[in-house]
């Protein structure tokens, strides 16, 4: 809806080119006075203005920076972003940038700027006089970026040619002064800042390294790195604790066996195997001897001989002599035993102490490496200081600027405006555009072209007293021949729609749906157009078809449903079917007479996919035709020839329509165009 109502390129061109060709020609006394008219106030124009000279001074934003050091620069170079070049050029024209060249320039004391001008004194604007002059002084410099590149051209518009490169080369020069300035301020103000903390900063420092010495001091911790004097301890009570428990369970043994000896017979010959004794060895050999010696005597002499009974008595007395050292020897191992059993709980109560400590040592040292790594942060941050305060002063006058001047301003030779070359062919272009507007403007109407013609209101206002009339669409041609079959002059219609020749019928069926959809009102799709006549058929068919054409040409899908009188055999179809002369898509329904009022409803499935259905109903003289039975329609379309646009209209709409109907109805005439072309095709179908 709104793209068919807004544009009409989908239609042939709205104009003819012979036709404008004729009326330029026509009116070519007018083209010509136009151009003299123009070229003669170019010609005044450039004899009363005052000339003025540009000058351009160029600038090269090298994003390269040149390092003289391999130290970090404070300010950084703008950059090799487009974004950072281009904002250059709004830096340049800066208030402030510009500003200062106005005062070292004494802009405000030159009379080429101070001299507020016919308008300023018309308009009073000499108020704030300060004010004014910057404002045109800042109107006359131009900065642009060329192009895509690092060069920035800086200009000047001025009446002196020497005065325009002076203030052109100034603002460069402030331009290039500001940038070399801005690195040289931000070492200073970097440096100074970092002077103020060294003081606090050494003296964190200082307290965290004190605080580090002061606890390992306290928790004994004197070489962390290495384990620590007590991890030392540790191993070596580990080791004692480790002797002792092999030496006591030695001693432990030994007294077990002698216990074991002492007990078996011969209890003193098994321990002297046990426990190297000399003493025992000596009993030993004595009571061998003594063996001996009585077993001789027992074969020399009898059992109760005095001398069998004295060594016997002797050597009982080596064998309880043997009993005691025998005793003494175990009690000695026990003694041993219980002295190493000792040892060995003594040491293992020290490495259980030591243990204990070296876990409170751990949680020592854990907040020991958190106290290192706080000195050795704010050790690593004064270093930093330190050497970024030395980088920064020693960075003082080495940094160079990343603007330079590649182009210096000098004095132009001649003006930049006015310039005669281009005033005088655009004078000359503009007085010949003119020319042309007044000549097609002023010529005559084609005779061919539809256009609105004046309606009879006369015969409007006489349908009744107070009724209201339809709004009236204008006259039409349609082409064909009068007296042709109705196949045949649509067939006409569809190809004057598609020739070149045809777009005078185009225009004006593009100008007849224009008109019909702004009579619309918005709704979701399809729109219903009722299209009737007064006296056949015949015309709202043929005015059916070019409505319906021209939305097909519009790109609108378009449903016809045509009504036929009640009664006529073969002629009802129930689907929709392809006209074979207008080519749209084509359903026949009977117009019942005496519909009692009902409404007229398309079937859903069938109006399904169509933006405009077009009813096309028998004449309104018809015994069954009825506005009710057309109530779905959106707007009702009545169509007149000539001849009858007068009393038969007014007969027929005063019957026919309430005021309710009027609002949605509306009137054309039409006409047949007689076309020799048309004829002669028409003739060879036929």
């Amino acid at each position: 809806m709104t793209a068919l109502a807004s544009a009409g390129s989908f239609l042939p061109p709205l104009f003819d080119v012979g036709d404008l060709w004729a009326r330029l020609w026509r009116g070519r006394w007018r083209v010509l006075f136009c151009v003299g008219a123009a070229l003669s106030l170019a010609l005044l124009y450039l004899a009363v203005t005052t000339p003025t000279y540009t000058a351009t001074a160029s600038l090269l934003v090298d994003p390269r920076d040149a390092r003289s050091t391999q130290f970090e620069t404070v300010l950084p170079g703008i950059g090799a972003d487009s974004a950072a070049v281009a904002s250059q050029v709004f830096v340049i024209e800066s208030r402030d940038l510009l500003m200062r060249v106005f005062e070292s320039q004494r802009i405000a004391q030159d009379p080429e700027f101070s001299d507020p001008g016919i308008l300023s004194f018309l308009t009073g604007a000499g108020g704030r006089e300060r004010d004014a002059i910057f404002r045109r002084f800042e109107k006359r410099v131009s900065v642009e970026r060329a192009g895509l590149t690092y060069v920035i051209k800086v200009g000047f518009k001025s009446r002196s040619a020497q005065k325009a490169a002076a203030i052109a080369n100034a603002i460069v020069a402030r331009y290039t002064a500001g940038l070399a300035g801005e690195r040289e301020n931000a070492n200073d103000d970097v440096n100074a800042r970092l002077q103020g903390r060294l003081s606090n900063l050494q003296r964190n420092v200082a307290e965290a390294e004190r605080a580090v010495a002061d606890f390992k001091v306290r928790h004994e911790l004197l070489d962390p790195a290495a384990g620590g004097t007590l991890q030392s301890q540790i191993d070596q009570l580990t080791t004692q604790v480790i002797d002792a428990r092999a030496k006591a369970d030695a001693a432990r043994g030994r007294y077990e066996q002698a216990v074991a000896a002492e007990r078996a017979q011969p209890g003193a010959a098994r321990l002297s195997e046990i426990v190297s004794s000399v003493a025992l060895d000596g009993l030993r050999a004595d009571y061998n001897q003594r063996a001996a010696a009585i077993a001789n005597a027992d074969t020399v002499y009898q059992p109760h001989h005095p001398t069998v009974r004295r060594l016997r008595s002797e050597l009982s007395r080596t064998k309880a002599l043997m009993t005691a050292e025998a005793g003494r020897i175990t009690r000695e191992l026990k003694a041993k035993r219980d002295l190493a059993d000792d040892a060995v709980r003594v040491l293992e109560t020290k490495l259980v102490e030591m243990r204990a400590k070296s876990q409170a040592a751990d949680a020592a040292r854990v907040e020991l490496r958190r106290l290192e790594a706080k000195a050795e942060a704010a050790r690593t941050v004064l270093d930093d200081v330190l050497k970024r305060t030395e980088e920064t002063a020693q960075m003082r006058g080495l940094q160079l600027s990343e603007a330079r001047v590649i182009g210096v301003a000098s004095p132009p030779v001649q003006p930049s405006w006015p310039t005669p070359a281009l005033i005088l062919p655009v004078s000359a272009a503009i007085g010949f555009l003119a020319g042309c507007g007044l000549a097609a403007a002023g010529g005559s109407v084609p005779s061919g072209r539809a256009e609105d013609k004046p309606v009879d209101m006369r015969a409007h206002r006489s349908l009744s007293g107070s009724q209201a009339v339809p709004v009236h669409l204008g006259r039409y041609e349609l082409p064909g021949l009068p007296g042709s079959s109705i196949p045949a002059r649509i067939r006409a219609m569809r190809r004057r729609l598609l020739q070149p020749a045809g777009a005078v019928f185009s225009r004006s069926t593009l100008q007849l749906i224009r008109r019909i959809v702004a009579r619309l009102e918005e709704h979701p799709e399809p729109y219903t157009l009722l299209v009737s006549s007064v006296n056949s058929s015949s015309e709202a068919q043929l005015t059916g078809a070019m409505i319906g054409l021209g939305l097909q040409q519009a790109g609108q899908k378009v449903l016809i449903v045509e009504f036929v009188k009640h009664g006529r055999s073969g002629s009802v179809m129930a689907g929709v079917s392809v006209n074979g002369a207008s080519g749209l898509p084509t359903i026949v329904r009977p117009l019942a007479p005496g519909t009692d009022g009902t409404a007229f409803m398309l079937e859903d499935h069938l109006a399904d996919g169509f933006d405009f259905i077009l009813l096309l109903a028998p004449p309104s003289d018809f015994h069954g035709w009825e506005t009710a039975f057309f109530a779905s329609a959106d707007l009702m379309l009545f169509t007149f020839t000539p001849a009858d646009a007068g009393a038969r209209m007014r007969d027929q709409l005063r019957h026919k329509l309430r005021d309710d109907d009027v609002k949605r109805s509306a009137t054309l005439i039409i006409t047949v165009d007689d076309d020799p072309a048309i004829k002669d095709r028409s003739d060879g179908e036929g």
